[in-house]
């Protein structure tokens, strides 16, 4: 199993709260109205401003769709992805895979650089991997994969946009399409939210 850094513990809220500040920098439609975040745009013209890193595609093998490399400052999107979001369900996954690699870059860029000076110092004295874990001996809040994806549900449902639509009884076709994402990420959303009300299904 991969390792990860532990990084800087956030609550679920505080990750809500920079996702949103996010999208009302950005798109403030998308808090008011039930609607699709434009992530792509997003990604592509404004993520290197906002963070230093600057955003480009790179050859991945099936199952890694994406990766941010605090020591380039880059984060890359799989090349196969891009060039298969013709594809409705391929392009979802990629707008996930941004939104997701989007959280890494806001939540952990300063985290990966204290790190990467912390084991520099010791770098000669084998405490280098003080700070690197195997994930299941994570809380998930200092998980940097469970920060990243629930920033990444927050940046594409906000939390009172998906509880809107579910109130009006939406069906699930109807809310993958307004806010263009997989059938997939609207029920992780939804148990991170716990919301238990079964979705209606047909068109």
């Amino acid at each position: 199993m991969a390792s990860v850094l532990k990084v800087r513990p956030r609550s679920a809220k505080e990750i809500e709260n920079i996702a949103s500040e996010v999208i009302k920098s950005f798109q403030p439609d998308a808090l008011k109205m039930l609607m699709s975040f434009d992530v792509e745009d997003f990604f592509e013209f404004e993520l290197k401003d906002k963070t230093d890193v600057e955003p480009d595609t790179k050859d991945y093998p099936e199952g890694i769709d994406g990766c941010t490399d605090f020591e380039e400052m880059k984060c890359y999107i799989s090349r196969r992805l891009m060039e298969h979001r013709d594809c409705q369900v391929t392009r979802r996954r990629l707008r996930a895979t941004q939104a997701h690699e989007i959280g890494h870059c806001f939540l952990h860029v300063e985290d990966a650089r204290h790190s990467r000076e912390f084991q520099q110092k010791f770098l000669n004295d084998n405490h280098s991997s003080l700070e690197i874990y195997n994930p299941d001996d994570l809380k998930a809040y200092e998980n940097p994969e469970w920060q990243a994806w629930r920033f990444a549900s927050a940046l594409l449902m906000p939390e009172h946009c998906i509880k809107r639509a579910i109130e009006c009884n939406w069906k699930e076709k109807w809310i993958k399409d307004t806010f263009d994402v997989n059938p997939s990420f609207i029920y992780v959303r939804m148990r991170e939210l716990k919301i238990s009300r079964p979705l209606r299904k047909g068109q």
